[in-house]
């Protein structure tokens, strides 16, 4: 799964719709796609399955960022001279590094060129496609969605953008199927804890076991691994304070006309954005590195202010029901 057979095949499709198709495909499952369309649905369509599926999301993300460093595996252009990367030849470490069979590993020298670079950027697994596993498949999950054709969506559209990712020479094979598994899994186990909550009111406290548990481990993981986990586990600790808060007070009712909607959701993005930058430019004024503990604080306090934030500024803008429907 970590040979270059497979690549070589999908390049020698040398059309430039195809390959401008794979690269527009690839461009979609960065962050920039994902933090509008999770503000989008929480703000435009309904609130509390989107957090579910924004618990998976940083759930999955965090995950997919350990692993990376964990395993340390380089990328199908760094092993072999006659893999393209993004359409560009040249982007190798070692001239000839794969797999020589199915279930084997790239060559030592092909990992320990990887693991040496100034600035490491691994491949295992593929942080694209296990993120449209997880939103993918966290749409017909947590909004009751049951027909075919959006269950049909949700599993096809990671496999095409793993595809992508392998045509344009940044992922193996092993990568992709790693990123699916793990995306789905991602969605498996908080739709598991979700289900437990109540519908409204505060949640029991045995049940926050398990993802302060899950917090608790990518803070640790991140002094072992990846530094950036910090910050993961801030931010999943925002979300999930986001989730007590609303629980607590009770979930603003998403009922309200088109008008309103797109009031909401423009004071989402506002709100979000405005406290990304804030928040950025109150870090690199801090004088932190990347990765330092005091991130944790950060994404935490950012994920919750923006979300907060937002159903706050849309309540006193009477873009929400005065009172919250209690369902």
């Amino acid at each position: 799964m970590f040979e270059v057979e497979p690549h070589l095949w999908l390049q020698g499709f040398t059309a430039a719709w195809l390959f401008w198709s794979m690269t527009a495909l690839s461009k979609i499952g960065e962050a920039w796609f994902y933090m509008p369309a999770i503000l989008l649905l929480a703000f435009g369509v309904k609130l509390r399955p989107t957090m579910a599926l924004l618990l998976v999301m940083l759930l999955v993300s965090g995950a997919t960022s350990t692993l990376k460093h964990g395993f340390g595996l380089p990328r199908p252009s760094e092993v072999d001279a006659r893999v393209l990367d993004t359409g560009e030849p040249g982007q190798y470490l070692v001239e000839d590094g794969a797999a020589d069979a199915f279930l084997a590993l790239p060559s030592d020298a092909a990992i320990a060129a990887a693991r040496a670079q100034d600035e490491v950027d691994f491949g295992f697994v593929s942080g694209h496609t296990s993120a449209a596993a997880a939103f993918a498949l966290s749409i017909p999950v947590f909004f009751g969605l049951r027909r075919r054709w959006i269950w049909g969506m949700a599993l096809a559209w990671p496999v095409l953008m793993g595809i992508s990712r392998m045509y344009l020479g940044r992922h193996f094979l092993a990568d992709v199927l790693g990123g699916l598994v793990l995306g789905w899994l991602g969605v498996l186990l908080v739709a598991a804890w979700w289900r437990r909550l109540p519908a409204t009111g505060p949640v029991p406290a045995m049940l926050w076991i398990p993802p302060l548990a899950v917090v608790a481990l990518a803070a640790v993981t991140a002094t072992r691994f990846e530094p950036d986990g910090f910050g993961a586990a801030g931010e999943l600790l925002g979300a999930l304070a986001v989730v007590a808060v609303l629980q607590w007070r009770g979930w603003p009712s998403d009922r309200a006309g088109l008008t309103r909607r797109i009031g909401r959701v423009v004071c989402a993005l506002a709100v979000g954005y405005g406290v990304t930058w804030a928040f950025d430019a109150l870090y690199a004024a801090g004088g932190w590195t990347d990765g330092h503990p005091v991130s944790i604080l950060f994404g935490a306090s950012g994920v919750a202010l923006a979300f907060l934030g937002s159903i706050a500024l849309n309540r006193a803008l009477s873009l929400y029901p005065a009172s919250p429907a209690r369902r």
